[in-house]
């Protein structure tokens, strides 16, 4: 079923306002949150040699770069506003388009945010001496402020992501320079002795590499933004490609600074992988800088998925299949107001409900990954259409195609099946919601078809 085509309407057209670096920003500041800090403990759990680990890390790198060619591509053809939901739509009609942007709604964006915001609530609290029972209301006010400063106008949103993923990286690199700098001059925290790791198989190396998968997520969001993106043909394949790109590279080089300083049996052994190399350096005060790190770097991700999670709604009620008011923009700020508070005031609830990071995280993961790999089977649409003249041939090319979208499809389907197997009720939770979407669609379909 095509989508249903509907003419611009300047009222709620989003203008261009978004350059190479914030867009570049979006991207990498998506991606690296809270992962690099947590997932290097669980994959040297499974996996206990150096360079098996450093591969696992360069082979997630590579997928997450597959699914970027192929992401670019769409883009290109498509620099709209509304990212996935628009790749979405325009190859397999209005009512898979809903699913995605019904599901974004409710379950994806306001349960990445919740999630994320909870571990920057721990971290703050922690370097500020409040009591546990701070966590929600340091969170949710977190959240309410940034969707008050990305209401304020895409600027200050998109610059506010442009800061703290540059104070991110060179926080990160700081710590990568400090592990081949500083020799190790404290003893290490008393922690109970780490699990044997087993002989290597190709089951372990898969589990393993779940959790790196998930350190890459977040590589799409820049597509949300495409329709303020200034020059997209042009930005759009650095932003989302090289983007990707920088991440592996940070990814890798954070791997080998915890592996200099802890050794592979102390990276399976410390949970807080990060905090526990630092406090080896330079004692507590480290340890205190790199949670003040992780805060700085959960609150710059949080602000990207508040930033371009809204842009799924206002495109989709710009395009009939939403409430109209969710369409509107604010007149003097040119930003979707009650779609950006809306999803502030989910969020909140969805932080509410949670006791922490992985108590929420498992409701978002699965339906994300299952709409990855529609998104990337779109491609092969677009291709289609293309062949038929109906849409021009877009100046960027995915490289090695189809290989590079096979690749991404096969990946995403290991590790849909792994979350399915091991997540429980919630992952299946998290895709029942996204189901209920198709009859939402026939209802709305329905009561337009009527009044109409």
């Amino acid at each position: 079923m095509a989508a249903t085509a509907i003419p611009a309407r300047q009222d709620v057209e989003l203008k261009r306002q978004i350059g190479l670096y914030a867009a570049t920003a979006i991207t990498v500041g998506n991606i690296i949150g809270s992962g690099i800090f947590r997932s290097p403990h669980a994959v040297a759990q499974h996996i206990s040699s150096f360079w098996l680990v450093l591969m696992a890390w360069i082979v997630g790198g590579v997928l997450s770069i597959c699914g970027s060619l192929v992401l670019a591509e769409l883009a290109v053809t498509h620099p709209k506003t509304g990212g996935l939901y628009v790749f979405i739509r325009e190859s397999f009609g209005d009512a898979l388009g809903f699913v995605f942007g019904w599901a974004n709604l409710w379950v994806i964006k306001p349960t990445v945010i919740a999630s994320i915001t909870s571990v920057f609530a721990l971290y703050l609290c922690q370097v500020l001496h409040l009591p546990k029972s701070s966590e929600f209301a340091v969170g949710a006010g977190a959240i309410l402020l940034l969707t008050f400063i990305n209401w304020l106008g895409v600027k200050e949103g998109a610059g506010t992501q442009s800061l703290f993923t540059t104070l991110k990286v060179i926080g990160i690199a700081g710590l990568c320079i400090a592990a081949f700098v500083i020799p190790t001059s404290y003893p290490p925290t008393a922690v109970a002795e780490a699990a044997p790791v087993g002989a290597f198989t190709f089951g372990a190396f898969a589990v393993a590499m779940i959790s790196i998968l998930f350190a890459y997520d977040g590589w799409t969001d820049s597509t949300y933004v495409a329709g303020e993106v200034v020059n997209p043909q042009r930005v759009m394949p650095i932003a989302i490609v090289w983007g990707t790109w920088l991440v592996i590279a940070v990814y890798v080089l954070t791997n080998i600074a915890y592996f200099h300083v802890l050794g592979a049996d102390g990276v399976a052994r410390y949970e807080a992988v990060g905090s526990e190399t630092i406090r080896r350096l330079m004692g507590e005060w480290g340890a205190r800088a790199l949670a003040v790190l992780v805060a700085v770097s959960t609150f710059g991700t949080t602000n990207g998925a508040i930033l371009t999670g809204p842009r799924v709604t206002q495109a989709m009620a710009a395009d009939g299949l939403l409430w109209k008011p969710l369409a509107k923009l604010d007149p003097n700020r040119g930003t979707p107001t009650l779609a950006l508070w809306v999803q502030g005031v989910l969020s909140c609830v969805w932080l509410w409900c949670a006791s922490g990071f992985e108590d929420v995280s498992g409701w978002f993961v699965t339906t994300s990954w299952l709409f990855y790999a529609l998104t990337t089977a779109s491609l092969f649409v677009q291709r289609r259409r293309e062949a038929r003249g109906e849409i021009a041939t877009p100046t960027y090319r995915t490289p090695f195609f189809p290989l590079p979208a096979w690749l991404f499809i096969i990946a995403t389907g290991m590790i849909i099946f792994s979350d399915l197997h091991d997540s429980g009720w919630k992952a299946w939770a998290g895709v029942g919601i996204a189901a209920l979407g198709f009859p939402v669609y026939w209802v709305w379909k329905g009561r337009r078809a009527a009044t109409a």
